[in-house]
């Protein structure tokens, strides 16, 4: 058996004898950067700067902040529950549901957090919070149309008009 010092001795010499079979790499192509004539900077700034007047003229901070239109989503989560209940629903839910994010939004830290989340997430807070609203405001006010809705919806989950309420099973 070999000790272990002849070991590190034959992988050494090994390692120095293949020093010349070894091949080297391809030089890396330097990146290429694009250089902006003054003319397109000047364009590009002129582009900021009109977005962050149009941003800034913008009603309200949760508009400001998030560029999320609470009133379209409002109207869109009271049509998904009256269409899937087949009836309408009082014509001020839509207002009332806006009028609630647009309360909470500068008062309450979490909801604040929430609707800033990147990419589509904070739109899609906002349609979850709107929904679980909705659904309470039916247990209160109209507690038979609530009892039709499945629970998925007060958890914030979208209805699915398309689907088929199945029948209780009869039980004989």
């Amino acid at each position: 058996m070999k000790s272990r010092s002849s070991n590190k001795a034959i992988n050494h010499e090994g390692h120095q004898g293949h020093e010349g079979r070894r091949r080297a790499l391809p030089a890396r192509k330097p990146r290429r950067i694009q250089l902006l004539s003054t003319s397109d900077k000047a364009a590009k700034a002129a582009l900021r700067r009109e977005f962050r007047a149009w941003r800034a003229s913008l009603p309200t901070a949760l508009e400001r902040d998030t560029l999320l239109w609470p009133e379209v989503i409002a109207e869109s989560v009271v049509r998904e529950a009256e269409h899937y209940l087949e009836t309408s629903l009082p014509p001020d839910y839509a207002e009332r549901l806006a009028a609630k994010a647009h309360h909470l939004y500068p008062r309450h830290r979490h909801f604040h957090e929430m609707l800033n989340r990147p990419g589509n997430r904070g739109r899609d807070n906002l349609y979850v919070y709107m929904r679980h609203w909705t659904c309470s405001w039916l247990k209160r006010e109209r507690y038979a149309l609530y009892k039709k809705l499945p629970w998925s919806f007060a958890l914030g989950v979208a209805l699915y008009p398309n689907r088929r309420r199945t029948p209780e099973p009869s039980r004989c």
